[in-house]
């Protein structure tokens, strides 16, 4: 008889932020699944899941991939974002960086390669005059 490896709590196998977004998710879906009236079993049937996969869906304990998703939504008849309410992205902060840009030469591509000519051959005199000056 074979031995089976013991279930990893949620909590080590999922991120704290996962872990909030597998609650909400959960709690979506088996809203769904209750106002259409099925059980988790007949829901994974239709959906192509095992009864403890949705289980584990509606209690938070596993994140549903992409096609999982798909497959949830085609079995209830709702679109992606009735099991997606209440989640959402808020990007990160954009700082402002070091970069310098040039005004309009930069559009104009003969101008632009002369700028970038003219900045390399002062790049290039800059080592010699700064040892010029410490003589």
């Amino acid at each position: 008889m074979r031995r089976r490896r013991p279930l990893r709590a949620a909590s080590t196998s999922l991120g704290t932020r996962d872990l909030r977004f597998a609650h909400v998710f959960g709690k979506n879906l088996a809203r769904c699944r209750e106002q259409l009236g099925v059980s988790q079993e007949d829901l994974g049937l239709l959906a192509g899941l095992h009864r403890t996969a949705v289980g584990q869906l509606e209690r938070g304990e596993r994140v549903a991939r992409t096609d999982t998703l798909v497959r949830l939504c085609g079995s209830l008849g709702v679109g992606p974002d009735a099991l997606l309410i209440g989640l959402c992205w808020r990007p990160a902060e954009i700082r402002d960086g070091e970069l310098e840009i040039e005004p309009a030469k930069a559009s104009q591509p003969a101008e632009a390669e002369e700028a970038t000519k003219q900045r390399s051959e002062r790049a290039k005199d800059e080592p010699a005059r700064s040892s010029e000056s410490q003589r």
